[in-house]
């Protein structure tokens, strides 16, 4: 599917590192999930595959959740001038087993961004675009107000369920 998409999307697939861990749970990717729908999130069924590394394991699904808020940590950027409703927490999931306990657990990876999708009622095409498929990452090389990706940032909801 990737494939079939790659001439019209800037990217269909791309590297997460350590700046996006959001941290563990524990159960395998099918539990991760059904905790995930709990706490709000929606399965992402277009969202460019992930992997963990360069040469790591590719995600088990992605998951997202349209706030009512931002988040402290997008105070001073792009994305504070926007309405909470065009973001999204994204959050993709790692399979793997605990080498202490050889039980199966799910890392989480994650970033707070504009979502992909039109925002409701308008539907405006062109709200999305670039600033989801071209985003400014939350790196010293760019000025803080333009991020509109931020790495690592783990949506509340989160905090009580994750290990990290």
């Amino acid at each position: 599917m990737a494939d079939r998409l790659s001439s019209v999307l800037p990217y269909t697939a791309y590297a997460v590192d350590e700046a996006e861990y959001l941290g563990s749970y524990d159960a395998d990717a099918d539990a991760t999930a059904e905790m995930l729908r709990d706490q709000g999130y929606h399965y992402q069924l277009f969202a460019a595959e992930k992997r963990r590394g360069e040469d790591g394991p590719t995600d088990e699904g992605s998951y997202a959740r349209i706030p009512e808020e931002h988040p402290e940590a997008a105070t001073g950027t792009a994305l504070a001038e926007t309405t909470p409703r065009e973001c999204q927490y994204h959050v993709h999931l790692f399979e793997r087993v605990d080498p202490d306990t050889q039980r199966v657990v799910t890392d989480l990876y994650g970033h707070y961004e504009i979502h992909p999708y039109p925002h409701t009622p308008t539907w405006d095409l062109t709200r999305p675009w670039p600033r989801h498929y071209r985003p400014t990452w939350d790196t010293p090389d760019n000025p803080r107000d333009e991020w509109t990706y931020l790495r690592g940032v783990r949506d509340p909801r989160l905090d009580r369920v994750l290990n990290y």
